[in-house]
């Protein structure tokens, strides 16, 4: 007796569709993972059943958010954690913003000399209060007003864009970034993909009738010379 095992095309198609979608999950989690642990040199990844260490410290040894980037020129070392001179790691409100911008400020080159990133993307997560202080920030700024203030003084730097992201753990945590540099292949995070993401061809076993229909792709995370692009706080003022 022969025995014929039929699915509707909408199913297989949702099928397919919620494949690509787990991928595309995974991938933002993991790129999210480097933000939220870019204080340290390794962090502990949970999926599939296991966990492993996932070293992300730079070509200089150290995080991707520290004091103690080393300076080609052999100067000073470079730090790119937000700092107003007095507090570092502050939570992100009007001083916390000017104080990010005077981070950069202090940012140099491979050579020593001066090299300031232009802080023009705010990364947070989407629906924090990061993010709902960023909106009631920039509605004062874009009137050239004050935030948090009653006086008629302008506010100081310019607007942002805000980048909220789903998959971000950490509420207080906010990054800048000079949306010029921190995505190339000299300067920032870095996604290299080897094989975009594909569903394989829908596989029939021929005893069981079993559909097996499986998804992927491979790609590479890391950084580089972060240092000069971007700036963070964990929001602890610590």
């Amino acid at each position: 007796m022969q025995w014929k095992f039929g699915i509707k095309k909408r199913n297989l198609e949702r099928i397919v569709n919620e494949l690509r979608r787990a991928c595309l999950r995974e991938r933002e989690r993991l790129c999210a993972e480097r933000l939220d642990n870019g204080w340290s040199t390794s962090y502990t990844h949970t999926g599939a059943g296991k966990s492993r260490t996932v070293t992300i410290s730079g070509g200089d040894t150290v995080a991707a958010f520290s004091a103690s980037h080393t300076s080609e020129s052999g100067g000073s070392n470079i730090n790119n954690i937000v700092y107003d001179g007095t507090t570092v790691n502050l939570p992100f409100d009007y001083s916390g913003y000017k104080a990010a911008l005077r981070t950069s400020s202090l940012l140099v080159d491979p050579r020593g000399n001066p090299r300031p990133s232009n802080l023009d993307v705010l990364v947070c997560k989407k629906n924090s209060s990061v993010h709902h202080k960023a909106q009631e920030l920039l509605g004062a700024m874009k009137q050239g007003k004050i935030p948090e203030a009653n006086d008629n003084d302008g506010s100081a730097g310019t607007t942002f864009r805000i980048l909220p992201l789903d998959y971000i753990s950490n509420a207080a945590y906010w990054w800048m970034m000079d949306s010029s540099r921190a995505l190339t292949d000299e300067e920032g995070f870095q996604f290299v993909e080897s094989a975009p993401l594909s569903v394989d061809p829908t596989n029939i076993v021929y005893k069981t009738r079993e559909i097996q229909i499986s998804s992927g792709s491979i790609f590479d995370l890391g950084h580089n010379d972060v240092t000069r692009s971007w700036v963070a706080s964990n929001g602890t003022s610590s």
